[in-house]
């Protein structure tokens, strides 16, 4: 008896308890020692008898022709419908130089499935959520279906049930799951006819269609709306620039300083010539000509005048403690004309974007590819009465062995 207690002791552990990889590696042994430890349970019986063989019939044999006969004589048949989809992303334009050979190396290394499997899922988490169930049609759409008088108490659903309630039955009513290098998405819906079984697919194929599309047009219509506040952030700062741009010309009354600067240069240049010609004349007369001539005084009176007219332009052109020189003026108008040309090109670009942004809101950016279409079932797939029942025979034969053993154990040790 203590050799029965301890194999019961070491299959609890292995069935109910460390980790599954631990299970795994002794899946054989615990079967093995299930087996003996069934084999002792039963040879307990026969040696004690009474209590505890009434136990064997009414915890083992009892449930087990119960749940056959319900199993196989009154529950409902149900039929199962499955698609396979999965999401792919259009490329909306030509890649930049490089991005080609960076795509290929993440589709090889996975990148690029790993994108489609997170939009599947996408498409799982709302399948599974409450949303759908309201989606679907809420309860006019459900009580036809699954709360019909013909479908049996335990697998219809009540017709006073709430959303809550609704939402955990439509849980056991659907299976989905999401291959990671595929990103196909699996879906398989049970309904007790095989013509509401495919209806209840196709529409959910339907609303996860609709959903992407209302995700790509919300993600669009967001980038969109960003696009459209930069180019009136955009034009707003080009509106400014010119307005000081304008400011500048209006308070210094001219258009272009530099072309101001180009016109005093020049008559610098024929004032500098107009000296030179004057100089070497009083040079030549003077040796022939006394110096308080009325010509030499005259052409000393005009040089005067052409050499002050010459200090003065250059006094406008180049005057470090004069503030409307020319050369201050051209030093502001190239800063005012650079943040002018910087509030157009950002202007440009911020146009592009939005240009951009509007032609992709007109495409379609992510799709819901249909692999498998749902299809009419022509046979049911549950129940699985002889498959159920042998399983529920197993679990209740091991937990009352294990019971049984401890109980008789503890009685051997107690006596």
């Amino acid at each position: 008896m203590r050799d029965a207690q301890a194999r019961g002791v070491a299959l609890w552990r292995i069935l109910w308890g460390g980790s599954p990889l631990e299970a795994g590696r002794r899946s054989v042994p615990a079967l093995m020692q299930g087996v003996d430890f069934v084999t002792d349970a039963l040879a307990a019986v026969q040696v004690k008898g009474g209590l505890l063989g009434a136990s064997f019939w009414a915890f083992v044999v009892a449930p087990t022709v119960c749940f056959w006969l319900y199993a196989a004589i009154w529950q409902s048949e149900r039929f199962v419908a499955e698609t396979r989809m999965t999401l792919r992303e259009a490329q909306s334009r030509e890649p930049p130089k490089g991005a080609e050979a960076a795509s290929i190396i993440s589709k090889l290394s996975g990148g690029a499935a790993s994108r489609d499997a997170q939009n599947a899922y996408m498409v799982l988490a709302y399948v599974k959520s409450r949303a759908v169930i309201q989606d679907l049609g809420g309860r006019s759409y459900f009580e036809p279906v699954f709360a019909k008088p013909v479908i049996d108490y335990f697998s219809r659903l009540d017709r006073d049930a709430t959303l809550e309630d609704a939402w955990k039955y439509w849980l056991s009513r659907i299976s989905a799951s999401v291959e990671n290098i595929s990103g196909i998405l699996t879906l398989r819906v049970e309904a007790f006819r095989p013509d509401e079984a495919q209806k209840i697919a196709s529409d959910l194929v339907r609303l996860s269609e609709d959903l992407v599309n209302k995700m790509t047009v919300r993600n669009r219509a967001d980038s969109l709306a960003r696009a459209e506040n930069e180019v009136v952030a955009a034009r707003e700062r080009l509106a400014r620039a010119r307005e000081k741009t304008l400011e500048f010309r209006n308070s210094n009354a001219l258009i272009d300083p530099g072309a101001r600067a180009t016109s005093l240069g020049e008559l610098i240049g024929k004032l500098t010539l107009e000296r030179i010609d004057l100089v070497n004349a009083l040079s030549t007369v003077s040796s022939s000509l006394a110096a308080d001539a009325p010509s030499q005084r005259l052409q000393r009176t005009r040089l005067a005048a052409v050499e002050k007219q010459i200090a003065e332009l250059r006094k406008k052109l180049t005057d470090d403690q004069g503030a409307g020189a020319v050369s201050e003026q051209i030093a502001t108008y190239e800063s005012l004309k650079l943040d002018e040309q910087f509030a157009e090109r950002l202007y440009s670009i911020a146009n592009s974007a939005y240009e951009n942004a509007r032609q992709d809101l007109e495409r379609q950016q992510l799709y819901l590819v249909t692999i498998v279409p749902p299809t009419l079932p022509e046979a049911a797939t549950y129940p699985r009465a002889a498959a159920n029942t042998a399983l529920l025979f197993s679990s209740l034969l091991i937990a009352w062995a294990i019971i049984s053993l401890l109980v008789a154990s503890i009685e051997d040790q107690m006596t």
